[in-house]
């Protein structure tokens, strides 16, 4: 084997993903066949691969029955889902604000007289401020809720790796004490994280103090949603994301800073290894920033013993140590985007830079130029390509923006990086120098986000990739990589394998857009307690309702559709929450007609939003109106909504809507939407009920001859495709 760590290391971390994907209660039929394919391969002396997959069988046996120890130790929590319980914990991280609510990560002292996972934490949500800062106690009565779990990424997943069990929300917030405080070098190093955020803000505005936040600290709870989204439609994302691209920097910064202080060798690497570890420290040893952070340091020590590290066996090492120490961080997609583009980094970036340099204007200058260009225009292509197989099935979601955005903003943000640290440091020990700082690290913030901004509004910017298509050219893929690896040697195969994908992924790309020509696609959106529908038709689009806690599901099945302007936007409620999330979609997407009540418009989000509209207007009982040549009409009557289209009639009845005042006429409906479950409603015959509420609180009023779909955030979006004179296809996308 050359490189030993890094196929247990991959073999580890593939091992966990197939765990948490079957989940615990499969993990011993895992086990056993893993066993089974070790013992083979260790006997089979006479295949000239046997100990190198026996290795990799080990690693995956030990993978997933560590895995199976970690979930069954945790799975008592399952005991306190809709439980009122008095808990008593620590706040263990920074506080910030989410959908109008306080959020508090609480590790758990007491959990009334139940038992609960040793270092565990829950998720604590408040309309109010309940602490002030890291290290406070918390104490009151909370209704604890367990996190959705729906697969591999789920929410559960994702938040077990953090050692968040629970949601939290306080019974009664005025009850919430804080009797307390504790002190520990955690709790220090995120007060001197609270310190530091506040020097940033003492330097800097608000739009440019939550860029630098989130490019040095991985901070991105002050980061302007806008912003995110344009960084992320740009295909730069990454760039907000504290990974082994910040890393390499900060370790070329602290080796300088060493060098210029004239440090011997080996006292300057131990420096470098203590700012390595700092700076993991201060971005809260996320995945992504421990596994570069320990690559770092295996490169360090090699350094310092006179050997040289491999990259691909430092990686294997790094995932090895992190997934041992947390099973459940197979479950953070940070890191397992960091480690495909480390690995796409070390595989092809070098053979791509070589391919490029056949390319040779004449002149020095010209190829002076152009090196750093090549060298960009490479390591980006080869962290896509690697990263690909995992972002469309993820996201559903290409950005060929992001070769450009690349080349021109990757070295300005490794810039913005180093004198942001340098700021900082001089906010810290000479505040009036820091102000002089600040002045070219705000020039770059302006530049990064305007390059995001223009970059994001281009057509070309991002496609949309549907799951089942991205998941069906994942798999020919793969096949035909595989069918590349057992036909014999020779580098030709590998091309045609990935020439063919190529072709595949085009072929995909025309097939679902000519698919959904001249259909008419409505999605059914659940964001907690609120629906939404999203109408989309040849690149147009409306927004019927967009109640709920955040507005997020509707701007991202948007994006996901490439929809940039709305035709239409209609709220349904009139609650506040539902004003806010409209002014929010309104200000984000350019909107064209806005359709709301007087009284919504005393929200100042809404009233903002309704001045950027083309035309708003504002209904009594009720309206009428036709889109896209007749194709799609949207109505009102009192409480009611409908939205006709083909030959479908989709009923839309709100909470709190009284079925005596529904029109004779309305009753006859295909598809019926409910928010509540009111006992008067058995009256209509739809051929389709999607209730915003669970199966269990359904299925004891609803009739068991009809089809219901319960709708939920967990469930995913159930789309209607209505076709003119064809049969509507009801699917749900997870």
């Amino acid at each position: 084997m050359k490189r030993p760590l890094a196929l247990v290391g991959f073999s580890y971390l593939l091992a966990l993903t197939v765990a948490l994907f079957f989940g615990e209660q499969n993990c011993l039929y895992l086990v056993c066949f893993t066993s089974v394919l070790f013992t083979i391969f260790t006997f089979v002396t006479t295949l000239r691969k046997g100990k190198s997959i026996a290795a990799a069988m080990l690693a995956a046996t030990i993978a997933i029955g560590l895995f199976w120890w970690e979930s069954s130790s945790i799975s008592n929590v399952e005991n306190f889902d809709r439980k009122q319980v008095e808990i008593s914990g620590v706040v263990v991280e920074l506080p910030y604000d989410q959908n109008y609510r306080y959020c508090y990560t609480v590790e758990v002292r007491k959990a009334g007289d139940f038992a609960f996972p040793k270092g565990g934490r829950v998720l604590i949500y408040a309309r109010e401020p309940i602490a002030n800062e890291p290290g406070d106690w918390i104490e009151g009565e909370m209704t604890l809720l367990l996190p959705e779990d729906t697969g591999l990424f789920c929410q559960r997943s994702t938040l077990a790796a953090e050692r968040i069990y629970l949601y939290a929300f306080p019974v009664d917030e005025g009850a919430v004490s804080t009797p307390g405080h504790e002190s520990s070098l955690w709790i220090s190093l995120l007060e001197c994280r609270v310190y530091l955020d506040d020097a940033v803000d003492s330097v800097l505005s608000q739009r440019d103090a939550g860029l630098v936040k989130a490019i040095l600290f991985g901070e991105k709870n002050a980061l302007s949603e806008t912003v995110e989204e344009q960084f992320r439609t740009a295909g730069v994302s990454h760039l907000l994301a504290v990974s082994g691209f910040h890393m390499a920097i900060m370790v070329r910064l602290f080796t300088m800073l060493f060098r210029a202080l004239r440090f011997p060798r080996r006292l300057s690497a131990a420096g470098v290894a203590v700012g390595i570890v700092l700076f993991m420290a201060l971005t809260g040893f996320s995945p992504s920033v421990s596994r570069s952070g320990i690559m770092c340091l295996i490169l360090l020590a090699g350094e310092l013993f006179g050997r040289r590290a491999d990259t691909l066996n430092s990686l294997g090492l790094a995932v090895l140590l992190l997934c041992s120490l947390n099973p459940y961080a197979a479950a953070d997609i940070g890191l397992l985007l960091s480690v495909s583009a480390t690995a796409g980094l070390a595989l092809l970036e070098g053979r791509l830079q070589a391919a490029l340099s056949a390319f040779q204007p004449a002149g020095d200058l010209f190829c002076r130029i152009l090196r750093p260009v090549k060298a960009l225009l490479a390591s980006s292509l080869s962290a896509m390509l690697f990263t690909l197989p995992l972002v469309l099935p993820l996201f559903g979601t290409i950005s060929p923006a992001a070769l450009p955005a690349n080349l021109l903003m990757v070295f300005p943000c490794s810039v913005l990086l180093q004198l942001s640290a340098v700021m900082v440091l001089l906010a810290v020990i000479a505040p009036p120098a820091a102000a002089l700082a600040a002045i070219p690290v705000s020039w770059l913030c302006r530049y990064l986000t305007g390059c995001a901004e223009i970059l994001s509004e281009l057509p070309f910017a991002s496609f949309s990739f549907s799951g089942r298509t991205a998941y069906l050219w994942l798999a020919c893929a793969l096949l035909l990589f595989g069918v590349a690896v057992l036909i014999g040697r020779g580098k030709p195969r590998f091309r045609t394998a990935g020439l063919l994908s190529v072709i595949l992924f085009l072929l995909s790309l025309l097939c679902q857009t000519i698919s959904v020509r001249d259909v008419t696609c409505c999605s059914i959106l659940s964001s907690g307690d609120g629906i939404s529908i999203v109408i989309t038709r040849n690149g147009r689009a409306a927004v019927v309702g967009c109640a709920g806690y955040s507005e997020t599901p509707v701007l991202q099945a948007l994006d996901d559709r490439n929809i940039t302007s709305l035709d239409l936007l209609v709220m349904v409620g009139e609650s506040f929450e539902e004003g806010s999330n409209a002014g929010h979609i309104a200000e984000k997407k350019t909107t064209q007609t806005l359709i709301c009540r007087s009284d919504s418009l005393a929200n100042a989000t809404m009233l903002a939003a309704s001045e950027k509209a083309g035309e708003t207007l504002v209904y009594g009982n009720g309206y009428s109106v036709s889109l896209w040549d007749g194709a799609v009409a949207v109505e009102r009557n009192g409480d009611f909504v409908r939205i006709l289209c083909g030959k479908e009639k989709i009923l839309l009845w709100p909470d709190g809507a009284e079925a005596e005042t529904l029109p004779e006429d309305w009753k006859d409906c295909t598809i019926l939407l409910m928010e509540e479950l009111p006992d008067t409603f058995r009256e209509l015959d739809p051929v389709y009920g999607i209730f915003c509420m669970d199966e269990d609180s359904v299925s004891h009023v609803w009739r068991a001859d009809y089809t219901f779909l319960p709708l939920a955030s967990q469930d995913g979006t159930v789309e209607l495709r209505i076709g003119e004179g064809k049969e509507t296809q009801v699917r749900r996308e997870f």
